[in-house]
C-alpha cells in the first residue's frame, strides 16, 4: 500500500466562464490529476514507487488545504467525502490534515481515469456539501435556518441563505489594489448586463464598501476595497437536475474574479506599452533633419550655416 497524498487545510483552483453560460473548463485540480496519473502509468509500467510530497498552488497562491473545513464540517462535509471516496479515505487522518486518501499503486484499478479525476475534485466537493445543505432547505421550503458563514479565505466570506423560492449566496473579497476596485466594479456591471442576454440566469447584485441588505445586521466588513457579490439562485438553479453544475461554477467564483481582473490588468498594460512604442515610431519620423549650408564672406572665408527642415 502507498499512500500518495494527503489533503491538507486550504485549496484552491482557478476556472473560467461566461457571464452564467459559463464554459466550465476545468473544476478539478489539473495538477493533481496530471501528477496522479504519471503515478499510476508508472506503477503499470512496472516503476517502482516513490514517496512524493506535492504542494499545489494555484492561481490565488496557496496551498493544498481547507483553512475553512471546520466552517463546512457543520454542513455535512464529513459525510459528504465519506460518501464519495469511501475506501479510499483513511480513518486515521494525519496530524494537521482534514483529510488522508490511500492510493494502492499494486492494486490500480481498470478505470483509474475515473478514480484520477474523483480524487482531483476534493476540493468541490467540500464545498458542495454546504450548498446542497442549503438547496435542500429550498426545495423543501425550509425558511427558519441559519445563514451558513464560510471563512473561506482571510478577512473574505461566503454567506449562503436559503428561502422557499430561491437561495442566496453572497460573497466577499478584499480589492488590494486601488486599482482592482476599478476594474472590479466595471466588471461586475458587465456580470450584471449577462442577465440581458439570458433569461434563464440568476440575479447578480453587487455592492462596494458596504455589505448588501441581507448582511446589515451582521459583522460583514466595511471599506473602500471591499467589494460583495450576490447571486439570487432560483429553483431551475438548485434543482436536482441542474444543481450539480451550479456547484461547480459557484464555488470558483472569487477564483474567476480575480483571476479575470489580473487578466484585464496584463491586457491594459499590453496595450499601453503597444502604443507607447507607436507614439515613439511617431516621434522618431517627426525628428527634424539638419542640413549643413556653406557660405563666403567678403574676405574669402568659410562659415557654415545650420538650418532645420
Amino acid at each position: 500500500m502507498y499512500k500518495l497524498f494527503e489533503f491538507h487545510n486550504t485549496y484552491e483552483c482557478a476556472i473560467s466562464f461566461k457571464s452564467w453560460d459559463m464554459i466550465l473548463l476545468e473544476i478539478h485540480n489539473r495538477i493533481l490529476e496530471d501528477t496522479l496519473s504519471v503515478k499510476i502509468k508508472n506503477s503499470l509500467n512496472g516503476h517502482k514507487p516513490e514517496s512524493v510530497d506535492v504542494t499545489i498552488a494555484d492561481f490565488d497562491g496557496v496551498s493544498i488545504s481547507l483553512k475553512f473545513y471546520n466552517d463546512l464540517r457543520e454542513h455535512g462535509a464529513d459525510d459528504l467525502i465519506k460518501e464519495e471516496y469511501g475506501p479510499l479515505l483513511l480513518s486515521d487522518t494525519e496530524s494537521g490534515y482534514n483529510a488522508s486518501i490511500l492510493i494502492d499503486l499494486e492494486n490500480i484499478p481498470e478505470d483509474w481515469v475515473s478514480l484520477v479525476k474523483k480524487v482531483s475534485l476534493l476540493k468541490r466537493n467540500c464545498f458542495a456539501s454546504v450548498f446542497n445543505k442549503y438547496f435542500n432547505f429550498q426545495e423543501d421550503g425550509i425558511e427558519l435556518q441559519r445563514r451558513a458563514v464560510i471563512h473561506y479565505r482571510d478577512e473574505e466570506t461566503m454567506y449562503v441563505e436559503a428561502k422557499p423560492d430561491r437561495v442566496t449566496v453572497v460573497f466577499s473579497t478584499i480589492f488590494k489594489d486601488p486599482d482592482d476596485v476599478v476594474i472590479g466594479k466595471v466588471f461586475m456591471q458587465e456580470f450584471k448586463e449577462g442577465k440581458r442576454g439570458s433569461q434563464t440566469a440568476p440575479h447578480v447584485l453587487y455592492s462596494h464598501r458596504e455589505p448588501p441588505l441581507e448582511l446589515k445586521a451582521t459583522d460583514a466588513r466595511i471599506g473602500e476595497n471591499i467589494g460583495y457579490v450576490t447571486f439570487v439562485l432560483f429553483p431551475r438553479h438548485t434543482s436536482k437536475a441542474a444543481r450539480e453544475n451550479t456547484i461547480n461554477l459557484i464555488h470558483m467564483f472569487r477564483d474567476y474574479l480575480h483571476y479575470h481582473i489580473k487578466c484585464s490588468k496584463a491586457y491594459i498594460h499590453t496595450r499601453m506599452r503597444a502604443k507607447t512604442s507607436d507614439f515613439l515610431k511617431v516621434l522618431n519620423r517627426a525628428r527634424p533633419e539638419v542640413k549643413q549650408s556653406e557660405r563666403k564672406t567678403h574676405h574669402g572665408n568659410r562659415n557654415f550655416m545650420v538650418s532645420a527642415s
